[in-house]
């Protein structure tokens, strides 16, 4: 079974270029989308495009394409996009849509700091996307729930994703797509 680890994350990635660190966080944040989009379908709230929008220009640092937007804009847009848990209209993708937003402000952020630990934070996001996913079929109180939640095939697609995804950093263009076809394919598993 698969455990997600950030330190042992962090020592792989701190011994990658910068543009590869930056990838890996990008990647989490596009496994991701899929679920900030189904938020925005349920709710109404939030904004795909400007999301995405903000992750392509982290995808195109990493290709080596020009950005013509201000970088330090692009993350304050994705942390604005982070919805406020106190809010009324909450619903159960809100939790989606959080992780997705906070996600690429990590993948932004990576590239204008140049700190791996940023990339590992995108990461988190996924995962505790695909955690909070199992909570809500998982008794909590019972015994081994703990293991039952990581043993769940969310949360191990989810982990699965994230270990391709450090193994393809230096392939960016495949990563992306890679990364885009895992999205789908978590949101499917979580929304069944």
């Amino acid at each position: 079974m698969l455990r997600y680890d950030d330190e042992q994350l962090l020592q792989a990635l701190s011994a990658a270029p910068k543009a590869a660190q930056v990838a890996f966080g990008a990647a989490s944040a596009e496994r991701l989308q899929p679920l900030y989009v189904w938020f925005h379908e349920v709710s109404g709230q939030g904004d795909p495009a400007t999301l995405r929008a903000a992750l392509d220009a982290v995808w195109d640092l990493v290709l080596g394409l020009p950005v013509l937007d201000d970088l330090e804009r692009l993350r304050d847009v994705a942390e604005s996009l982070v919805t406020d848990d106190e809010d009324e209209s909450w619903v159960a993708q809100t939790a989606y849509a959080q992780n997705a937003a906070a996600a690429v402000a990590y993948a932004v952020s990576s590239w204008i700091s140049g700190d791996p630990s940023d990339a590992v934070l995108a990461s988190n996001q996924l995962y505790e996307a695909a955690d909070y996913a199992a909570q809500q079929e998982a008794d909590l109180n019972a015994l081994g729930a703990e293991d039952a939640i990581l043993g769940h095939p969310v949360v191990q697609a989810a982990l699965e994703g994230i270990n391709e995804d450090l193994q393809g950093v230096s392939r960016p263009g495949l990563l992306r797509d890679n990364a885009k076809a895992g999205g789908e394919k978590l949101a499917r598993l979580i929304r069944n």
